[in-house]
């Protein structure tokens, strides 16, 4: 076997760890428990017979519209795969390391015949892979299935989802995907403060920032051209004016990438 004398650049080390594609089989229903679905809220939420309502995990669809407001861009017709699909057969429930989120819902993975429901979206485009610690088991086969249905093009990924961070407009707040230049990068107690195109502020703590503290420390930072994903807010009104106008926290290393679409 023949080694490789020279070392891959930093960020092209990260690059690979975090997209390298594991060939496993995405669930294990071994350890899940029957369950009636009663109503099906959207692509990724869903209550059952007993009152529980089940926020799926390892993925995150577009918000279905309400008060008003019309739906996100596939997020309907999420809704209506995901109801076409659980009348397949009967449904199986396994819960998460952590059980409940901030919200009270249980956070669990849904099984149909024995197959993970959020791999069978996200393969067909209809949700985006997201990778929340302690909830993390599947997560590299789920990140497979969504690297085949933008490959494929299916679905959210028939055209690019990603947008520059310079065309978000006031107030806009939920998930995103986002791209733009680094302009700073700060140190706070509890991590770090990565800042984007000077308008995007991404808190990473110590816990995520540690897995890739050689791109922090990366002298070749500032100014790269990166990618991340997950949920913004604007900045509170009585914030200082030095906060950049939009926030978001990284959940875990996989949401930030060097910009390569």
């Amino acid at each position: 076997m023949r080694i490789l004398k020279k070392a891959l650049p930093i960020w092209g080390a990260f690059f690979i760890a975090c997209h390298s594609q594991v060939f496993a089989q995405c669930g294990n229903a071994s350890l899940s428990e029957p369950v009636v679905i009663a109503h099906v809220y959207d692509g990724d939420t869903v209550k059952l017979e007993d009152g529980r309502r089940v926020r799926l995990i390892g993925l995150n669809a577009t918000e279905v519209g309400k008060d008003g407001r019309e739906s996100e861009p596939w997020a309907d017709a999420a809704t209506y795969r995901l109801k076409a699909i659980l009348g397949e057969g009967a449904a199986r429930l396994s819960l998460g390391v952590q059980k409940q989120d901030r919200y009270k819902r249980w956070l669990g993975h849904l099984y149909i015949n024995g197959e993970l429901l959020a791999e069978r979206l996200l393969k067909e485009g209809l949700a985006y892979h997201i990778n929340i610690p302690p909830n993390s088991v599947f997560s590299e086969c789920l990140k497979a299935a969504e690297l085949e249905a933008a490959e494929e093009k299916r679905g959210l990924w028939q055209t690019s989802p990603w947008r520059a961070i310079s065309s978000l407009k006031d107030n806009e707040s939920g998930f995103r995907l986002l791209k733009g230049k680094v302009t700073a990068l700060k140190s706070i107690r509890s991590g770090w403060i990565l800042e984007i195109d000077d308008l995007l502020a991404v808190k990473i703590s110590r816990a995520v920032g540690s897995s890739f503290l050689a791109v922090l420390d990366s002298p070749n930072l500032i100014g790269r051209t990166i990618a991340v994903r997950g949920w913004i807010r604007p900045k509170a009104v009585n914030a200082p004016a030095h906060y950049q106008p939009w926030f978001m926290v990284l959940t875990h290393k996989v949401h930030l990438q060097p910009h390569f679409f």
